[in-house]
């Protein structure tokens, strides 16, 4: 999710594009049990995908998240992610293998001065989306972009930790369903004449043979996000 804006503009964006995840569980309670089922099912969504919308606890009177997921081949995922007049503002492609989901390609879109759509391919550096065996709250998943932003050159480096946070139930409306929590530490750098960086928290919640229903980021002070999962069609 690129535009020309601040970068806090930038950091309020890509909080939500790259699930890192860094989870913690209590001593003693880990067993090695598969959370496969706890991703977005794309086996069982329709040709076009779902789309899954996201309302922002935060401030309820702003824009949804919005997000399609569509399988568009074996193992293959693709997650495109739209702005408030339903541009396309990142399109990420991710494969499912043994032990989880990573990403294979991420691509970020603009529009510049003209108001042309522009994108940049984003480096993927440290690919982990997903663990389906997260392991106790020792074991951090790491994933790690970067990219060069058109016009000014900044250097954007972003680096999400994931550690799992354990099993959690979720209420979905009146009815609970069973649900994974991650718990997430991220870093976002900039460098143009120096590097400046800024660190959040947060933690990310997903229900099983539904995906991602819940997550949260805490910048500083009382700034921060926390999304639900609103509709999903």
């Amino acid at each position: 999710m690129i535009r020309y804006r601040t970068t806090l503009g930038i950091m309020c964006q890509f909080v939500m594009c790259l699930f890192l995840f860094n989870m913690s569980c209590k001593p003693g309670e880990f067993e090695a049990i598969n959370y496969s089922d706890y991703y977005f099912p794309v086996d069982d969504f329709p040709v076009e995908g779902m789309e899954y919308t996201y309302r922002n606890l935060s401030d309820p009177s702003s824009g949804p998240e919005v997000w399609r997921h569509l399988k568009i081949g074996d193992n293959l995922i693709e997650s495109i992610n739209y702005g408030p007049t339903m541009d396309i503002v990142m399109r990420q492609y991710d494969r499912v293998v043994d032990n989880g989901v990573v990403t294979d390609s991420l691509l970020l879109f603009y529009r510049d001065t003209a108001r042309i759509q522009r994108q940049i391919k984003a480096n993927i550096i440290s690919p982990y989306r997903f663990p389906f065996e997260p392991g106790d709250s020792t074991k951090v998943w790491l994933s790690h972009i970067d990219w060069f932003q058109p016009g000014d050159s900044l250097h954007v480096v972003l680096q999400r930790r994931r550690r799992f946070g354990g099993n959690v139930p979720y209420m979905m409306g009146d009815k609970s369903v069973p649900a994974v929590r991650f718990i997430t530490e991220d870093t976002f750098e900039t460098e143009k004449d120096g590097w400046t960086s800024s660190s959040w928290t947060g933690e990310e919640i997903y229900a099983k043979n539904i995906g991602l229903v819940y997550y949260k980021r805490k910048f500083s002070g009382q700034l921060g996000i926390e999304f639900y999962l609103e509709t999903r069609k």
